[in-house]
């Protein structure tokens, strides 16, 4: 098993941020506050969109106005070509002048230049009401991705100003854990056959994440190096994503873990349940069987770090293959008799 280093840290959201207006204008809803979970697509808050929605008619009977006169311009363009036509006929057959024929070809000129124009005109039109219809869907603000609500920075009936928050969020569903790891152990920890800065030799499957102030230990989704060393602490940090499906975790709470940082060597384990600390000792029950009782045996040991659900010691008193006690062991006292009803609580060597 490889050596492992206690490295510190904290929680950070993967994603964080403030939720902005895009149109300025009154402030008619905030639907969410503090501390409240929203889905992706949800509705944060709403705008008063009825000047948007006044300017958007206007537009809308100015567009009615125009069909009107596209479709005029496009009737007198199809007369004009018919009066064309007929006197091209004439001029054949000498019953017009040349003179009327080119004035019936200024006439299709004409309405041809017309009708362009007014269709020109229906085109920005539309594209007008497609611009209000963008910013009457921006008036509802929408929450980006899945998360939770952090800070709300207004209250309905207020002016907000564009690119000003309604709330601040932060995202769930997964969260990262930021260590700073000691320089000293980069070269340990990135693969040498990579040309991804940010790659690691580590198994994530050995890493798991612990939360100050509580015994639960999280378990690593991925982990990538910042290739950054701070210049005063000489660390780099290591970021972890941790699984957090039921919003148990906060960012800016104190984590540590156990990350591997040497060479496999053999090394002696017990279950972590196993390992009981009273101020700055440590020790284990050791089952000891003696004329047929099997009695609880106080072994000091010294943690050296832990990985998953076994930690690994140095003891003089326990050997590979030794029971000891992982359930009851915090009231027992040495020399207690005890039962055996689990006989996998043993000490293991791993290579």
């Amino acid at each position: 098993m490889q050596r492992h280093h206690r490295v510190t840290g904290s929680l950070r959201a993967v994603a964080r941020g403030d939720v902005a207006a895009l149109e300025e204008g009154r402030v008619v809803e905030v639907t969410v506050r503090e501390g409240a979970s929203v889905r992706k697509g949800d509705v944060i808050a709403r705008g008063d969109t009825r000047r948007l929605e006044a300017q958007k008619s206007e537009l809308q009977a100015t567009l009615q106005k125009i069909e009107a006169l596209v479709a005029q311009h496009q009737a007198e363009l199809r007369q004009a070509k018919l009066d064309l036509d007929r006197h091209r006929k004439l001029v054949q057959s000498n019953a017009s002048t040349m003179e009327e024929f080119e004035h019936r070809e200024t006439a299709v000129v004409v309405a041809q230049a017309q009708l362009e124009s007014e269709q020109r005109r229906s085109g920005e039109i539309n594209s007008q009401i497609e611009l209000l219809q963008i910013r009457l869907d921006d008036m509802t603000v929408r929450a980006p991705y899945n998360g939770r609500i952090v800070e709300r920075h207004t209250e309905p009936g207020e002016w907000i100003r564009a690119g000003a928050p309604f709330v601040t969020m932060v995202s769930s569903g997964q969260v990262e854990a930021w260590l700073e790891v000691p320089e000293r152990f980069l070269h340990g920890l990135v693969a040498g056959d990579t040309s991804e800065a940010s790659s690691l030799q580590v198994d994530v499957a050995e890493l798991s994440v612990n939360v100050r102030g509580s015994d639960r230990s999280y378990p690593v989704l991925s982990a990538k190096r910042v290739p950054d060393v701070q210049a005063r602490a000489r660390t780099f940090p290591l970021v972890l994503t941790l699984d957090d499906a039921n919003g148990a975790l906060t960012p800016g709470m104190s984590v540590d873990a156990w990350i591997p940082v040497g060479s496999r060597e053999p090394v002696l384990t017990v279950p972590k349940d196993a390992v009981i600390r009273s101020g700055r000792t440590e020790y284990v029950f050791k089952a000891t069987e003696m004329d047929g009782t099997v009695t609880a045996v106080q072994a000091p040991v010294s943690v050296q770090f832990e990985t998953g659900s076994l930690a690994v010691i140095v003891a003089e008193n326990l050997a590979d293959g030794d029971r000891v006690v992982v359930e009851g062991n915090e009231r027992l006292t040495s020399g207690a008799p005890i039962m055996v009803v689990d006989s996998m609580s043993t000490s293991r060597r791993k290579p």
